[in-house]
């Protein structure tokens, strides 16, 4: 070992043990790594040591007091002891004033069982306390949100959850009040928690303070039995503990798994797992006879779906197109490829069914282009058109904690995000403006770069949404980077000139010698490109699909791992697609839009039901594991193609995964006079969607359908906020609440998509030109929500 490893260690004793450990660790730390246990409250591994609750205090060799084991940094030679009469003393002391108010209540505490304080009382407690006063009293629960209930004689104010938010989320979701004896935990102003990681200071309380709403009084841990899968609602693939009581899956838990989402989850993750029970699910087949679903057997319909595809196959190559994968396993996805492939032998086949024909989504690869966790060492993170924390949460935690530790963050977007306050430069433009923006970034770190850190943007290369020091500012933080990662959001890609602006962001990291990544898709998109439901030579991809069947070009159209009908972007294209084909077939869970459409409808197990896998947006294979039984007669999907492939009269074959690669690089997409008000169509974490839709919590959380008028406009159109508002474009009208908000910029309306009783899609039109809309106040705020009307 050389002298300068040997100086990067230190060794000292505990309880007579001998324990080397790195320079820097704390003496909690070296008893962890040996084995001796030294008790904590307030202490977290992920977030720095601040010695509140006093549980870990140690007796310490030379020095005259006992010292609290987390923050105190283990040094050569010290002699330490966490069982000397004096630190148990200690220890009893700590615990019996902590249990002075705090309610014996164990036996209806959902934290029983698995609480620190029931633990360590019993092991480290004196057994009885002197204090014989009535303890303190009150109101309970207290809601914070939707989630989130606290039960305030419980908390031992070890400052976890309000930590949380400040270092890890970076939110600020809750915080303490008042000080000494009246301390009490709460949320700014009193209003309901605002946090997308609230989840996670349920979890990493020590106490039952801090209880779900969903799960409260609902089971106890040793009622439970947890089954290893992975979360697959927004690409991250974090890893998971389902939690199943009696066939039903009562809570999720984060897994530890350091590479993906180390021990944390977002709140989709924690709650979102309540439509796999709901009352709705489909159970039987459908099959339409005489222009209505009516019940069939598996045998009637599959034998329907078989000689539907055949008939087809007669008539020639390319009449049959399959959409979807989001929603399917990495196996359902293969086994969809063989048979339409080989069996059924087209080659329109695509997952990209949100993807519009002139954005650059149908250029490029899906995914990262480098591991989750060489990302999170990055020194400079440059957003464009991705609205982190909506699209992947998790995510955001790794780049706050690169940020923490030195790295810089840059915005480019066409609204103010809710992490805007962590950024070293903000560029913000119109959505149709984007475009120009982002090349005029690249020209400035070209000249940042090749100048030196003093180059200056030049005014003629700045967007209407930004000066040309903006720009430097932004140039010079970019090319300060040794580890550049640019994120290119559905947003950036999918707007006007999408493709201008992906050959802009690709120059501008080229420049830098950093790495592009599409932050594009969710579910298990990834793992539907990965194996091969892609067009193949000649294939339509999905806009021309759509295109296809409205053409007539199509006898039959199927669908899995999706739903079309509220998916696709241009709402008219379905309802032409729908119109034009001559069958559809769906797999679904639900009774979607989609599948009311529809000429047989085959009910299938979703990802919780089933074992298998699904690929992350960094490519990474994750495990699924059925958690519990489906209902009725639903069926994986990938078993419901290997019985169509055994009716059609084909053996199975065992095709190869196909290799994705880049369309050339994009050319530039037709251009326009903006129109005075643009309509911006965006992504949203909690939505109201035919799965989210059916989770208890986050119905609220999603709340009702709504656009964002940046307050110049709204005075302009007379709109109020919290009134209700009619939206109109050439195409169609809808009516939502309107939110007066500087989130969005002037000259743009913002409204979310993944609300299925307002078809936000119905508006638009594929077109690479900016979607104008009108906007006229309807009703005062107060009025009941009105629907869409296409």
């Amino acid at each position: 070992m050389s002298a300068e490893a040997r100086r990067a260690l230190v060794t000292l004793v505990i309880d007579g043990r001998e324990v080397t450990v790195p320079q820097g660790a704390t003496v909690y730390q070296a008893a962890r790594s040996t084995g001796i246990d030294i008790p904590i409250f307030c202490y977290h591994d992920r977030m720095p040591p601040l010695g509140a609750c006093r549980m870990c205090l140690v007796e310490v060799q030379k020095m005259p007091k006992l010292q609290t084991a987390c923050t105190l940094e283990a040094s050569e030679g010290m002699v330490v002891s966490t069982t000397s009469p004096a630190v148990r003393a200690a220890q009893e002391s700590i615990l019996e004033l902590l249990l002075i108010n705090h309610p014996l209540d164990c036996p209806i505490c959902d934290k029983g069982g698995e609480c620190p304080l029931q633990d360590q009382t019993f092991r480290y407690g004196p057994g009885r306390s002197r204090f014989v006063e009535a303890k303190r009293d009150y109101a309970k629960p207290i809601s914070l949100g939707p989630l989130l209930a606290l039960d305030r004689e419980r908390c031992i104010l070890c400052w976890r959850c309000v930590r949380f938010g400040e270092i890890i989320a970076g939110d600020d979701a809750l915080k303490g009040f008042v000080r000494g004896f009246t301390s009490e935990i709460g949320t700014p102003l009193g209003l309901p928690v605002e946090s997308k990681f609230i989840g996670n200071t349920i979890a990493i309380c020590p106490v039952g303070a801090l209880t779900s709403r969903i799960y409260r009084f609902r089971a106890r841990p040793w009622d439970n039995e947890p089954v290893a899968s992975t979360c697959a609602h927004c690409g991250v693939g974090c890893s998971v503990w389902l939690d199943v009581r009696g066939g039903e899956i009562l809570r999720a838990r984060a897994r530890e798994e350091p590479e993906v989402n180390d021990v944390w989850l977002c709140d989709l993750g924690f709650f979102g797992h309540g439509y796999v029970a709901a009352g709705d699910r489909l159970t039987t087949p459908l099959v339409r006879r005489e222009g209505r679903l009516y019940e069939a057997s598996w045998d009637e319909a599959l034998g329907l779906v078989a000689e539907r595809l055949r008939s087809a196959r007669e008539r020639g190559p390319g009449r049959v197109a399959f959409l979807g994968g989001r929603r399917l396993s990495n196996e359902d996805a293969s086994a969809a490829g063989r048979f339409f492939r080989d069996v059924v032998g087209t080659p329109h086949l695509d997952h990209r069914v949100d993807a519009p024909p002139d954005g650059a989504s149908l250029g490029v690869s899906w995914g990262l282009r480098s591991s989750l966790d060489e990302l999170g060492r990055g020194d400079v993170f440059v957003l464009v058109g991705c609205d982190i924390t909506e699209e992947y949460p998790v995510l955001w935690l790794r780049i706050k904690a690169a940020i923490d530790r030195g790295a810089s963050l840059v915005i480019v977007h066409a609204g103010r995000l809710e992490i805007r306050r962590h950024a070293r430069c903000e560029l913000l433009d119109r959505h149709d403006r984007l475009a120009p923006l982002v090349s005029a970034l690249a020209a400035a770190v070209s000249g940042a770069v090749g100048a030196g850190s003093g180059a200056a943007a030049r005014d003629d290369l700045v967007g209407e949404g930004a000066t040309g020091d903006d720009l430097a500012a932004a140039a010079r933080v970019i090319a300060s980077g040794e580890r550049v990662h640019v994120l290119l959001g559905r947003l950036a890609l999918d707007g006007p000139a999408g493709r201008d602006l992906l050959r802009s962001a690709d120059g501008l990291t080229r420049r830098v010698n950093g790495t592009l990544h599409i932050a594009r898709g969710r579910g298990n998109d990834f793992g539907a490109q990965r194996f091969g439901l892609l067009p193949g030579e000649g294939g339509m991809d999905a806009p021309g699909i759509l295109r296809g069947a409205a053409a007539g070009a199509l006898d039959l159209l199927y669908v899995a791992g999706s739903d079309p009908a509220t998916a696709v972007t241009d709402g008219a294209a379905w309802e032409s697609a729908r119109g034009g084909v001559g069958f559809l077939v769906v797999h679904e869970a639900f009774l979607s839009a989609t599948a009311q459409a529809a000429d047989v409808v085959l009910p299938v197990l979703v990802l919780p039901e089933k074992d298998g896998t699904i690929t992350n947006l960094e490519g990474r294979t994750l495990t699924l594991r059925a958690a519990v039984k489906g209902p009725g007669q639903a069926r994986a999907d990938r078993e419901i193609f290997d019985l169509l492939t055994a009716r059609m009269g084909v053996a199975h074959g065992h095709g190869t995964v196909a290799r994705i690669e880049p369309v050339a690089e994009p050319t530039a997409a037709r251009g326009g006079a903006s129109p005075p008000l643009i309509l911006v169509i965006a992504d949203r974490l909690f939505t109201q969607g035919s799965m989210t839709g059916r989770c208890r919590g986050l119905t609220d959380l999603a709340g009702t359908a709504h656009c964002l008028v940046h307050p110049a406009d709204a005075a302009r159109t007379g709109v109020t906020d919290l009134g209700l508002v009619e939206l109109a474009t050439e195409h169609a009208s809808v009516i939502v609440q309107a939110r007066v908000s500087d989130a969005t910029l002037p000259g743009q309306v913002l409204v979310h998509r993944g609300y299925d009783g307002v078809p936000v899609h119905a508006l638009v039109r594929w077109s690479p030109a900016p979607v104008g809309v009108e906007i006229w106040p309807i009703a005062p705020p107060g009025a009941p929500p009105g629907g869409g009307t296409p």
